[in-house]
């Protein structure tokens, strides 16, 4: 193009001219591993349900370490055919059927630049009642937001684009979910919150995760004992300054009841309830507030 015409614009162009039955989107800051597109085009054709595919990649939270990083995607090449479903797909390696485009439309321009793109393809995927997952077997490295960092005024226009997002779809919440010793987790309802794009931070007594969740890059856990359990868990509400949680889930009133006491720590609503019906509930009438 004679000008910059942003991110979004210029995949859109190259989706139109393209004619194959599959087109991936790869991000000029990646490294990628060998049979990354293989092993990705094997996990969509797995399954009907699912509409984009992402590689295993540091940006969903896998890191080689030390480990170089042809080596550490071999040792994922064990994986193959195995995926874990995301809430949201990653715009830096992006594969989907054509298909899908034609059904549902391209990338939205409304974003400008970029940023916020690919969780708006993910939620119109969801509504169209198709999946996000993660290719376990691929891998490819990302070297993220190498291009956009350097463009003058990307935090506003980050700013501006994630109000666009918001208004369209809702924020998503930072849930911090406290399971005290003896009580039954509600994986269910954690579940379900994750798939919606809210980010669930966990910490259980025991700390024992499913697969279902444990995979999920949308669900971190923190370990924590029958002896440490409270008073960690509050810490852990009052001192997360950077990105503070919106919402706290204990089935325990007494934890509830200090955790409201300090309130003016952290902000965050507490639950007076905690059935899943009501979880769920209030987790969507935060979202869309304002």
């Amino acid at each position: 193009n004679p000008s910059n015409l942003g991110f979004i614009k210029a995949v859109n162009q190259g989706i139109r001219a393209s004619q194959r039955p599959w087109v991936c989107l790869l991000n000029n800051d990646t490294v990628a591993t060998r049979g990354w597109l293989s092993e990705m085009i094997r996990v969509a054709e797995s399954d009907h349900r699912i509409g984009l595919v992402n590689p295993t990649s540091n940006s969903l939270g896998f890191r080689s370490g030390r480990v170089p990083i042809d080596v550490y995607a071999e040792q994922l090449r064990s994986q193959s055919g195995r995926w874990t479903e995301l809430s949201t797909a990653l715009g830096f390696c992006l594969l989907a059927r054509r298909s899908l485009f034609d059904r549902i439309g391209l990338l939205n321009e409304s974003y400008g630049m970029g940023n916020f793109d690919d969780d708006d393809l993910s939620r119109r995927v969801r509504a169209e009642g198709l999946l996000s997952a993660r290719a376990c077997g691929a891998y490819v490295y990302h070297e993220e937001k190498a291009s956009f960092r350097e463009l003058p005024g990307w935090e506003k226009e980050f700013e501006k684009n994630r109000r666009i997002f918001e208004d369209r779809w809702g924020r998503s919440l930072r849930i911090l979910w406290v399971i005290p010793p003896g009580t039954s987790p509600p994986f269910e309802t954690a579940l379900e919150l994750s798939k919606q794009g809210h980010w669930i931070t966990w910490m259980a007594v025991p700390d024992a995760l499913p697969e279902a969740l444990r995979s999920r890059t949308q669900v971190s856990q923190i370990p924590v004992t029958e002896k440490n359990w409270r008073w960690k868990t509050l810490l852990r509400l009052m001192t997360k300054r950077k990105k503070p949680f919106h919402l706290a889930v204990c089935q325990e009133e007494q934890w509830r009841r200090q955790a409201q006491r300090f309130h003016c720590f952290h902000f965050a609503h507490i639950l007076p309830k905690t059935n899943p019906e009501e979880i769920l509930r209030r987790c969507q009438a935060l979202s869309r507030a304002r």
